[in-house]
């Protein structure tokens, strides 16, 4: 496991995500932001670059299209699904998964 610290989203940093792709079964991407994020322009460069075809798993957390009360962070970032617990669940969940697309010509 890696953890990758993108502290920037834009210039994405293409060589790292390149590198993450090919040497790692899974790429998660976490954000406080909704969709259209860092995780909306890692999945596009992914696919431009043909990423996904070779097995690699993809998924993104995102803050859900909900309104969250204020509470302490940790309350919020439960609620939200982005908490210690929903992110382990989330990883465990990815790398069990086995669905496979067949491509129809």
């Amino acid at each position: 496991m890696t953890v990758v610290d993108a502290r920037f989203a834009k210039p994405l940093d293409e060589n790292l995500i390149w590198q993450v792709a090919t040497n790692h079964e899974a790429i998660i991407t976490i954000e406080e932001g909704a969709i259209g994020g860092f995780g909306s322009h890692v999945n596009f460069f992914l696919n431009e670059k043909n990423l996904l075809d070779n097995n690699l798993k993809f998924r993104s957390m995102i803050l859900p299209d909900k309104f969250i009360d204020h509470n302490k962070p940790e309350e919020m970032y439960k609620d939200a699904g982005l908490d210690a617990r929903s992110i382990e669940l989330k990883v465990l969940e990815t790398l069990n998964s086995k669905v496979l697309i067949k491509k129809t010509n």
